[in-house]
């Protein structure tokens, strides 16, 4: 599983003024991406705006991007759906196309007890042989994977990685500590980037790599491989206000796609419901941070 590390850039998806999917633009931000030096990329994840695409759009986008990418670096892509023989369909699709492996909510709608969350990775982890991101974000699910819940779901083969985006390092730690050797954790929420390096996240699915990915790269090179905490702590404190402000934002994936066009590329409109920043908004944010000192 050694693929499964470092700085996992979980893309935007630019849509034109009509909610057409942009795919030049999307080609040309990933060989940004990729030319940066990430070591993965998440597709069709929350901030690609998955749930606002029909299948057979999330579908198309994969095989164009997969096409695109060409094996450059592995690739998870998000499969959430509230059906678990939906979430099947993605992931056969995923295997299909050389995804590394397909990240999955548990179902969300349903308030399903803890039981259900893990006959849910059960059955998945039994209908197809392919890897398991569980994605844990009880912020944004309403559903949250408890501590031995977690532990039954990690013995399951398939179930091989662990987003951990709950916001308390006191998670990851225990992971880290009492489960790598069964799943491995990657770190899921973008201010405790640093911590969660330090306390033995393998990984990071990282929003703030759309604009600053060589940044985000540093960080994960200073602190995991090199163990310069120092060195990392003052990087660190260089992005912590733009990683704040993306886990406070109401419109995280928007400020993106803003921060992305005012970069010189291509950011593009989202999806109902999904609405575009106001004019106060992006006037907020400029005054807020400094998009000119990312690198």
């Amino acid at each position: 599983m050694d693929k499964f590390k470092g700085i996992f850039v979980v893309t935007t998806t630019p849509f034109d003024q009509n909610r057409d999917f942009m795919f030049d633009a999307a080609k040309d931000n990933l060989d940004y991406l990729i030319a940066s030096g990430v070591h993965g990329v998440c597709l069709m994840g929350a901030t690609g705006e998955y749930m606002n695409v029909t299948t057979k759009e999330h579908k198309v986008y994969i095989e164009k991007m997969m096409d695109h990418i060409n094996g450059r670096v592995p690739v998870i892509m998000g499969a959430t759906r509230e059906r678990p023989d939906d979430v099947i369909d993605l992931t056969l699709h995923a295997k299909e196309n050389k995804i590394a492996a397909a990240m999955v909510l548990p179902p969300y709608y349903s308030n399903p007890s803890q039981e259900e969350i893990f006959s849910h990775y059960k059955y998945i982890n039994d209908s197809i042989d392919f890897p398991i991101m569980v994605y844990n974000n009880p912020g944004s699910a309403g559903v949250d994977i408890e501590k031995q819940t977690l532990a039954n779901i990690a013995k399951l083969p398939n179930m091989q990685i662990i987003k951990e985006s709950t916001g308390d390092i006191k998670r990851l730690t225990t992971i880290s500590m009492e489960l790598a050797d069964d799943i491995v954790p990657f770190c899921g929420c973008e201010n405790i980037a640093y911590e969660s390096f330090v306390m033995g996240a393998k990984g990071w699915i990282c929003m703030l790599a759309n604009i600053a990915p060589k940044m985000c790269v540093d960080l994960y090179t200073l602190v995991v491989e090199e163990k310069k905490y120092a060195k990392g702590f003052d990087l660190y404190k260089k992005i912590l206000p733009f990683v704040d402000f993306l886990e406070n934002f109401h419109k995280g994936s928007q400020f993106l796609k803003y921060a992305t066009q005012k970069q010189g590329r291509v950011g593009g409109f989202s999806r109902r419901p999904k609405c575009e920043l106001s004019d106060e908004e992006k006037a907020m944010i400029d005054r807020t941070l400094d998009i000119k000192m990312l690198y």
